[in-house]
């Protein structure tokens, strides 16, 4: 299988395929009445009214608003992995975990709080269903730190040297002072 070399690409794909299990599970909570709001539900209320996120074609919107959130999310996430060091197994794991909920938070915390709408959001109050969000995410957080290492171009994967923005070379000698 060919890998994917470039960063925003690989965002983009790892983000949207970490999606998928995210929103499973969200949905299996969902249906048991676990939680009281599907993931979805939440995308779409920072765009529309509470009493449209319902219908069918909020619902529609809303995973469509979700997966494009995991897409763009995804994209952080492979820089923050391809950034930060050498990347092995276990530490892209724990910076998928961290990077799933960094957005979650970020998501829920600004953009959903703030959103565009007028109307009450659809965010939920309880707090086993935030707790349930949270691990939604961070499920979506080591599915994406997992897919960077399986889709990514080793290239990407390794750590680069870092090359100091004032090279040795053109430093002047300094002046003796007599």
């Amino acid at each position: 299988m060919q890998k994917i070399k470039d960063k925003l690409i690989l965002g983009l794909v790892v983000g949207l395929l970490a999606d998928i299990p995210k929103n499973l599970l969200c949905l299996t909570l969902f249906k048991a009445d676990i939680t009281t709001r599907k993931c979805s539900d939440l995308a779409a209320s920072v765009f529309i009214p509470t009493y449209k996120v319902f219908s069918k074609k909020g619902t529609l919107f809303g995973i469509l608003c979700d997966f494009v959130v995991g897409s763009l999310s995804g994209i952080a996430t492979v820089y923050l992995i391809t950034s930060t060091g050498k990347v092995t197994k276990k530490n892209a794991l724990i910076k998928g975990l961290l990077s799933g909920l960094v957005s979650f938070g970020i998501f829920r915390g600004l953009f959903i709080k703030v959103g565009t709408s007028k109307c009450p959001k659809a965010y939920p109050k309880d707090m086993l269903t935030n707790i349930t969000m949270s691990i939604t995410s961070s499920v979506w957080g080591i599915t994406a730190g997992l897919l960077t290492l399986l889709l990514g171009d080793k290239d990407l994967l390794e750590a680069k040297p870092c090359v100091p923005s004032n090279p040795s070379d053109k430093i002047q000698p300094s002046l003796k002072l007599s």
